[in-house]
Parts: C-alpha cells; sequence; structure tokens
C-alpha cells in the first residue's frame, strides 16, 4: 500500500496539480474518452483526491476510483461524493467489477518502483478491463527529471509553508522529492517531513510490459504534440493507449 502518500494528501488537495488538473481532461478527451460510449464504467486508477474522478461522473461515466492511500481518498469522497471509492494497492488490486476503460493519470504509474511490479498493474487492469475496453495512463519521461525535477519549489498560504527538493539518480533511474510541510492546525504549528519516489519507466520497457500483459493496439502520444497540453505541464510527458 502506499501509506507514504497519506502525508502528501492535503498539499496535493490543496495546493498543487491544478494546471495538470485544468489541462488533462481535453486531453483524456483526444486520447480515450471519444471512443466510449456515454455511461462507459471507467475505472480511475491511482485516483489521488479525486478530481479527474468528480470531472468524468460530471460527464455521466460511471467512475469508480482506487488508491492506495486513504487520506487521498478522504479527499476524493469529498470531492465526488457518488463515486465508489477503493482503498487498494494498483500492484494487486482485484475487483469484482469490470470495466469499459481504465485511465492512470498525473504520473501516477512512475510511482511503481520496478518493471516487474509495473507489469504486475498492467496484468490487473487487463483482468479489470472487458473485451475491447482501453487502457489510457501517462508518464513522465526521463528528461523531465533531469529538467523539471531538479529544481527547489516552495508553496507559501494561509497556514501552510512547504518546500521541495528533487534529485534524480541516472543510474538507478529514481527519482526523489523530499518535502518538508508547515502546517498551523488548531492553532498550533505543525511540521511534516516525507519523501515522493519515482522511477523511470523507459518506453521500451512499458511497451514490452502492455504487451506481455496481452494487450494489443498500442500506441503513445506526447502530451504537447499530440494531445495539445501546454508548458512544463506537458514537457516530457507520454501518454499510452492499449487495448484489450
Amino acid at each position: 500500500m502506499y501509506r507514504d502518500y497519506d502525508p502528501f494528501a492535503w498539499l496535493f488537495a490543496h495546493h498543487w496539480g491544478q494546471d495538470y488538473h485544468r489541462q488533462v481532461i481535453p486531453a483524456l478527451e483526444r486520447l480515450i474518452l471519444r471512443l466510449l460510449p456515454p455511461d462507459a464504467a471507467i475505472l480511475d486508477l491511482c485516483c489521488g483526491d479525486g478530481r479527474i474522478a468528480a470531472a468524468l461522473a460530471g460527464r455521466g461515466f460511471r467512475v469508480t476510483g482506487l488508491d492506495g492511500s486513504e487520506q487521498m481518498l478522504r479527499y476524493a469522497r469529498q470531492a465526488a461524493p457518488d463515486v465508489r471509492f477503493v482503498h487498494a494497492d494498483a500492484r494487486e488490486f482485484s475487483l469484482a467489477t469490470s470495466f469499459d476503460a481504465v485511465i492512470s493519470t498525473f504520473d501516477s504509474l512512475n510511482h511503481v518502483e520496478s518493471s516487474r511490479e509495473l507489469k504486475a498493474v498492467f496484468l490487473n487492469v487487463f483482468k479489470a478491463l472487458n473485451s475491447g475496453g482501453y487502457f489510457g495512463f501517462d508518464l513522465n519521461r526521463e528528461q523531465a527529471y533531469i529538467e523539471l525535477w531538479t529544481e527547489m519549489t516552495g508553496t507559501v498560504a494561509e497556514g501552510a509553508v512547504s518546500v521541495a527538493k528533487s534529485t534524480y539518480d541516472a543510474r538507478r533511474e529514481v527519482a526523489t522529492c523530499a518535502i518538508t510541510e508547515f502546517r498551523k492546525v488548531n492553532g498550533e504549528w505543525q511540521r511534516s517531513d516525507y519523501r515522493l519516489t519515482q522511477k523511470h519507466h523507459p518506453h521500451d520497457r512499458v511497451m514490452a510490459g502492455l504487451e506481455a500483459a496481452g494487450f494489443q493496439s498500442i500506441a503513445s502520444f506526447d502530451a504537447i504534440d499530440d494531445l495539445r497540453m501546454k508548458g512544463p505541464t506537458g514537457q516530457h510527458r507520454t501518454f499510452y493507449l492499449a487495448r484489450k
């Protein structure tokens, strides 16, 4: 399970990812949503705080969200009270229902820390899909960690201050983001220190993993050139689409 992401849930829900979430629904429309019937059943894998699940439910899709962080799901249930959310690990989940599509966004699968575990995720997704169902997801490319993750960033808001410093180990293909957060809770400042880790999954390994899981018609798309995302949000980001 991804309990390490519980401390990150508040900062993510309130101050991270606004630009990504503003751009990703149009990108998903171009990638996968246009291929689905209006009432398609969609699994939002690694759904985080539920922003995308809420947007998809608002479009009439039947959405289920799954995430390994219970604290993330607490915010997701607030964002999308009519959506079913499941606390489970993407590497191990098995659901009784099946889906017309599975999506996983905001480089969530970069948090899967090995090619072996990524293949396990792909197998789980394949089993969860109806015949002919689609799997769409995005991943950071290595250049994102080299160019974008090595900068120190900060958040200053009423009652909260955070600093994030990232590093990238090219030999291990692992990026680490160390976050220090100060938040005022019940009139008192509380400090949290935690680390988030991402793994660079090279394109050839991703394609091989999807093929080994049984997927067909596998294609990749550049977030900016093909799906019209803009700025750093889309930079060095690849979307994949595969079919069962």
